[in-house]
């Protein structure tokens, strides 16, 4: 049994700002006028917003905030959300009533339509001491419903002892109407799912026509190989089970002149020399502006478009890379898996299908590289292959985004980016990227109120990723902003949750928990940036998640990464504050296929501050670990962290039996209350 003690799950604030802000997400419930991003159907139904909760400190024993996130609610389905109670050591389930009558739990419920869910229980299952945390399921797929009817719901808490909490606060939830439907392979579009036919232009046709309101455009059964295609408000892409759109291996497939700019060109045009600007191509799957995301104005939420989804059982293929050798791997859950080659620039021509492609024809045709900003004499192999490869799926100012179900697969860049978006939620999904190069999940840049919620990643890199500009000018745009991540089961991959290294404009509010991390390489909570990227991160909570075999440090916050973005303005140092890590269990299962246990150079909780260290700055400050405990591990790697707090941190074992603390003469005003061992005498 773990040794860590447990303490009442009491809201705190954090760096001044009570847990509803670092939290951001919430409900409107039935009362008053309907919240911004209300999911489609009647205005009693609620919708989680950003600013609607209050987590206060409580001792309330109810779930709170039941809620429905944006575009959840279909014609006989719908998405339920809610937050834990202020008090919830004793609880193990969920239960959900629809109109006064039990429809189940919500572990019940994660094991029908939860990708996570088989691998948590096979985690819990290897857990044979009790040593984890047990996270719990907080949300429930409702199915089996009539169009245009409201229903109402309620959660209760259910304790060890079988007994339940009192209901939360009812909401009414009313369904849309059914909508308009289109099939690519009717005759008025004629796409074909033989894996060899190009099918652009018939399914962008579907698309174009299909502009009823709620209106659907269904991928059937069939490998449908295509280009980029261009989505637009007010309708549903449908992969039924079966579907998969392969993007085509051909650089002219994906024209740079439909593409977009990661962030806006500033105006006027900055003086320095060394900044640029680029023109992506466009992905396989995209939401942007007129303008390519050049103006601000055109990124506002809802500017490109407004009540996009994204549902159903198929595939979106990116066509990226070559498999490895092996091809897949058996995982953890007994379920096979793709291994993608591991690249880079240098090695990319051979690795690569599309991503070979792409880089090589931007590397043979530099005068069509049309739309760079300020554009050098000569771009790098590096900046091309940096630049030119298509990602899987980008949408940019965007109003309520709503993903369900679909597989993310083998991007020639990354996976799915949420760019300079409101409302956008991600459940259920399947994010199968590894060990593509780049392949990170998903991505948020300069996006608000955003849900991830039941998906499986296992990734080429960071899992859910946060970037919020670089440098002087980078400051001027967005923070990304109010986001909970729950119930994801998250393997392999660089970071479980990452932050940078691009921080300029600040990534703060996020809330991650009951989450479960498995051989993730580079750090549960990743926080990286530099001494010149400007803003960083604050508010983050970082609770009740399961971790173990992890390939390096569980939880990285670092102001030295090496790897700063080329054409940038350099500004002030990043920082990083107000972070909050309560009741995580850590293991590093002793075993050479996790690194962490087999190499000193890993620390289990690696904080570097930086160049700035010695010149008086608090570049990393206020962090609290609160009842974590670690096993089979290295010691902690601690250099510049000031006005910190460690209560009840617990390690069991730790490599060679050496004091786990080690903290440079940069960390000070730090405490330490009820930790096992207490660092060594400085």
């Amino acid at each position: 049994m773990r040794s860590t003690r447990r303490k009442p799950e009491i809201r705190r604030s954090v760096g001044g700002l009570a847990l509803a802000a670092v939290m951001g997400l919430g409900c409107v419930v039935a009362a008053g006028p309907p919240a911004t991003g209300a999911p489609a159907g009647k205005t009693d139904s609620p919708a989680c917003s950003s600013s609607s909760i209050q987590l206060d400190s409580g001792t309330g024993r109810a779930p709170q905030n039941l809620c429905v996130p944006s575009q959840a609610t279909g014609s006989d389905k719908t998405l339920l959300v809610w937050n834990k109670p202020d008090l919830y050591d004793d609880v193990v389930d969920y239960r959900v009533y629809m109109n006064g009558r039990a429809l189940g739990t919500a572990e019940e419920n994660a094991r029908i339509f939860s990708p996570a869910q088989e691998y948590v229980d096979a985690f819990r299952a290897a857990d044979k001491d009790g040593f984890h945390i047990r996270t719990v399921a907080h949300n429930f797929t409702v199915t089996g419903l009539s169009p245009r009817t409201s229903y109402q719901f309620t959660v209760t808490a259910v304790r060890k002892d079988g007994t339940e909490s009192a209901a939360s606060a009812p909401i009414t939830v009313t369904t849309t109407p059914s909508r308009h439907k289109v099939t690519i392979t009717n005759p008025a579009y004629k796409a074909v799912g033989d894996g060899k036919t190009l099918n652009t232009k018939a399914i962008q046709k579907a698309i174009d026509t299909c502009r009823t309101p709620g209106c659907t455009v269904v991928v059937p059964a069939g490998t449908f190989t295509t280009g980029a295609l261009f989505l637009h408000s007010d309708m549903t892409l449908e992969l039924q089970e079966g579907a998969r759109l392969l993007g085509s291996d051909q650089a002219e497939d994906y024209p740079l002149d439909k593409g977009y700019y990661l962030y806006p060109v500033p105006e006027p045009l900055p003086a320095e020399a060394e900044y640029r600007n680029y023109r992506r191509p466009p992905s396989l799957l995209n939401v942007l502006p007129e303008d390519n995301g050049r103006s601000t104005a055109g990124r506002e939420p809802g500017a490109a478009a407004s009540n996009v989804r994204i549902v159903g059982k198929g595939v979106v293929d990116g066509n990226g890379w070559k498999r490895t050798a092996g091809g897949s791997i058996t995982d953890e859950a007994g379920n096979e898996l793709p291994q993608y080659a591991a690249s880079s620039a240098g090695k990319v021509l051979d690795d690569g299908l599309l991503a070979a492609e792409q880089f090589r024809n931007a590397k043979e045709n530099p005068d069509f590289l049309t739309g760079v900003v300020n554009k050098p004499e000569t771009l790098e192999d590096s900046v091309l292959y940096g630049q030119y490869r298509s990602s899987l799926m980008t949408f940019m100012g965007v109003e309520n985004l709503y993903i369900e179900g679909v597989t993310a697969d083998n991007p020639a860049f990354h996976g799915v980016m949420i760019l300079d978006s409101r409302n956008t939620t991600v459940n259920a999904m399947r994010h199968t990227t590894f060990n593509a190069n780049n392949g990170d999940g998903l991505e948020f840049g300069g996006t608000s109120n955003g849900i991830v919620l039941n998906n499986f990643f296992d990734t080429g890199d960071d899992q859910v990723n946060f970037a919020a500009g670089q440098g002087k000018y980078g400051a001027q745009g967005r923070p990304s902003e109010d986001v909970w991540i729950f119930n994801n089961y998250m393997r392999m991959g660089h970071g479980g949750v990452a932050v940078g290294s691009n921080t300029a404009a600040w990534v703060h509010r996020v809330l991650a928990e009951d989450n479960v991390m498995y051989k993730v390489e580079t750090g549960g909570l990743r926080m990286k940036s530099t001494s010149d990227m400007a803003g960083g991160g604050r508010d983050f909570l970082f609770r009740d998640t399961a971790m173990a075999c992890m390939g390096s440090s569980a939880f990285i916050m670092s102001l030295s990464y090496n790897q700063s973005p080329s054409g940038y303005v350099a500004a002030e140092s990043a920082t990083f504050k107000d972070v909050v890590v309560r009741n995580v269990s850590v293991d590093g299962n002793n075993s050479p296929t996790c690194g962490m246990a087999v190499s000193d150079s890993k620390p289990v909780i690696d904080i570097q501050a930086g160049p700035s260290l010695g010149e008086g700055t608090a570049s990393l400050s206020a962090f609290t670990f609160q009842d974590v405990v670690f096993r089979n591990v290295n010691p902690a790697n601690i250099k510049g962290l000031q006005d910190s707090t460690f209560d009840g941190v617990t390690f069991q074992s730790v490599r060679n039996n050496a004091n786990p603390w080690r903290l440079d003469q940069y960390s000070t005003g730090n405490t330490f209350t009820d930790v096992r061992p207490m660092p060594a005498a400085q």
